[in-house]
């Protein structure tokens, strides 16, 4: 039996074992994916000449091009820095966000998912909104949020900006930051963004990074009214955050880059929320993504620095610890965590600007049910070795 046939055999006794669940860490409004993944849609940047493009992958088990790049879709235009996207709430459509040209690229990708199409590309964003620099396309019912780092001209403070789902701007929510990252918890009609730095800063060389320029701030707003409520100080530059996923829990967890740690955000009886570290991260990690499972249980870490991706027991909230870690993913950075948590995709290009290895890849990591992570042998896609020159991947999606 092939390596592949006898993962999808336990796959699928699995799944039959268990009942469904949707993919975390993606909006609660996103119709979910309750079923193995066929196809990933990758934002891709070349690293050469060339315009920057969606790899469109084969990660369909039975396949026989599974783990293969079968096509890529090219915006038309260069120089973007193709870096988060995000799925419109009824999943029809993909928003590609570009970090330094501030366009934004709509595919269609319900029409035929192996076969996404570019319907719209959204220019001159910063007169448009009054913003730029933008980080992650996040659903809400008809609309998109999109975190923005800064003001028009990369500098000051950003801001969120939003659109309906095919594009037509709506309003921009100035904010004291430079937001990086949109969560929200319908259950309490908040929504917390977390921040990095400016636009100018992050498309600089990293030995010109200022660390007084860092944002050391989450924002906690009210959801409905979009107005900031409150605001949490912590470590610098805390990226990626997460709600835990049941029902009503009112903490959650972010990873504050600068500060190597792990911090944990809480909602007390009045609404109003504490902020405090959870954990020191190992030396030299240097956290990039951080995702979680689909049952509460574990947090995953990409360590760049380090290269190597952890995963942390969360099972008692306020007392996680370090639970297991798989090394040699050379500057681990993005993830994709499947909807039943078995399955861990793992990209390994932060910035053009800030990039130390030119060994670009796509790898798997398998997950235990007791959390453990088996990266996969022969699920290895070479974007040093891309079709047409050498490439950075960086988000991804699954369809």
């Amino acid at each position: 039996m092939k390596p592949s046939n006898l993962v999808f055999g336990l796959l699928a006794g699995a799944l039959a074992a268990e009942p469904a669940l949707a993919e975390t860490c993606l909006s609660p409004y996103i119709k979910s994916l309750r079923e193995p993944e066929k196809v990933m849609y990758l934002w891709t940047l070349p690293v050469g000449q060339g315009a920057d493009y969606l790899s469109v992958i084969d990660v369909s088990l039975p396949s026989p091009t599974y783990g293969k790049i079968l096509k890529k879709i090219e915006v038309g235009s260069s120089g973007n820095e193709a870096h988060h996207i995000g799925y419109t709430d009824d999943r029809g459509k993909l928003w590609a966000a570009a970090l330094n040209t501030s366009r934004f690229f709509i595919f269609d990708v319900r029409t035929d998912p192996m076969n996404p199409r570019l319907v719209r590309t959204i220019d001159k964003v910063p007169q448009l909104t009054g913003l730029s620099g933008p980080h992650t396309p996040y659903a809400i019912p008809g609309r998109m949020m999109i975190s923005m780092a800064s003001g028009p001209d990369g500098s000051g403070p950003g801001g969120i900006a939003e659109f309906t789902n095919d594009g037509e701007f709506i309003a921009s929510h100035k904010a004291p930051n430079h937001p990086y990252e949109t969560v929200i918890k319908p259950e309490f009609n908040r929504m917390i963004t977390s921040s990095w730095v400016s636009q100018k800063t992050f498309m600089s060389p990293l030995d010109k990074w200022d660390p007084k320029s860092f944002s050391n701030t989450m924002l906690v707003w009210d959801f409905k009214a979009r107005k900031i409520v409150q605001e949490l100080k912590g470590d610098p530059i805390p990226l990626a955050a997460r709600w835990a996923l049941k029902p009503n829990a009112g903490y959650g967890y972010s990873i504050n880059n600068a500060g190597n740690s792990i911090w944990m955000f809480k909602r007390q009886q009045n609404g109003s929320f504490t902020y405090k570290k959870a954990a020191d991260l190992s030396a030299g990690c240097v956290p990039g993504d951080l995702r979680q499972s689909p049952d509460d249980k574990y947090l995953y870490v990409s360590c760049i620095g380090a290269g190597e991706v952890q995963a942390w027991d969360i099972s008692v909230p306020d007392k996680i610890r370090l639970h297991d870690t798989v090394q040699g993913v050379v500057q681990a950075n993005m993830m994709h965590v499947t909807f039943d948590g078995r399955r861990l995709y793992v990209t390994n290009s932060a910035i053009s600007s800030i990039d130390f290895s030119p060994r670009y890849a796509l790898r798997l990591l398998h997950v235990g049910p007791d959390g453990k992570m088996k990266q996969d042998p022969f699920f290895y896609v070479d974007f040093s070795k891309a079709p047409d020159g050498p490439a950075r991947p960086h988000d991804m999606l699954l369809n």
